[in-house]
């Protein structure tokens, strides 16, 4: 038992250096993509080539991420590590890689959106840090607050509404919260692993009736979120560039 929480701590530990690696380079990599174009003065040139717009944001993106990507598969080993001691399942290196790679793509697209719809690369990155961390970070906790307060207020024992409809409203709007974090969605997704033996759906009790619900593990939401907000981003990123690219 001492082992496999030694082996669960050290590879807590290695993906969350490598979470914080990814939050503070991804954006960085990306904002300045395409707006160092226009400051260098270069941008004029690429209008007059054949490289359609989806091509160019889609290959600047791709450029910026497969230095993250190598990253990643690096530090594979030293996740690996937490076989010698137990406590972590294959499933959980598979899941922790997951989050990881979507949280690169994710911030990625936050960047390139950025850098093509601000001339300026230090506009771009401050913006693109500021919308990273009020996504990840202020909004997670202030609608996690919010979700905790009303269950309190509404559902626990001796309340004063017995509503399950309201009930299951709620829980699902904390999920799509904590579903926001990268963090609370890893520590989540691996306490239902070691908790329930799940790695999928689970069922959440409601305190209003006693019935079940089905709940979507934490990784399912966080993958779907920034996946969905990623491709709406890579297209608003391609539909600035388009219109950059028409002739004045």
């Amino acid at each position: 038992a001492a082992a496999g929480e030694t082996g669960r701590v050290l590879f807590i530990g290695i993906f969350g250096i490598e979470l914080l690696l990814i939050i503070f380079i991804a954006p960085a990599s990306t904002a300045g993509a395409i707006s160092i174009e226009r400051e260098h003065m270069t941008y004029d040139l690429l209008r007059a080539t054949l490289l359609s717009a989806p091509s160019f944001v889609v290959g600047k993106l791709e450029s910026a991420l497969v230095f993250l990507f190598i990253l990643l598969l690096a530090a594979v080993p030293l996740q690996s590590l937490a076989f010698l001691f137990g406590g972590v399942g294959e499933a959980e290196v598979v899941i922790a890689f997951l989050l990881l790679a979507v949280t690169c793509i994710a911030l990625g697209a936050i960047g390139i959106y950025f850098s093509a719809a601000n001339d300026r690369s230090m506009a771009a990155t401050v913006r693109a840090y500021g919308l990273v961390g009020g996504l990840m970070f202020a909004v997670p906790l202030g609608g996690a607050l919010a979700v905790n307060i009303l269950n309190q207020l509404l559902f626990a024992p001796g309340a004063f509404t017995n509503i399950p409809l309201l009930e299951t409203l709620v829980a699902y709007v904390g999920v799509i919260f904590t579903g926001l974090s990268p963090i609370a969605t890893a520590l989540n997704t691996q306490q239902l692993l070691v908790e329930r033996q799940t790695a999928t759906f689970w069922s959440f009790t409601l305190s209003s009736s006693g019935g079940a619900i089905p709940m979507p593990s934490p990784w399912i939401v966080y993958t779907t979120l920034y996946l969905a907000l990623a491709a709406l981003l890579v297209l608003a990123a391609i539909r600035r560039t388009r219109q950059l690219r028409e002739p004045a």
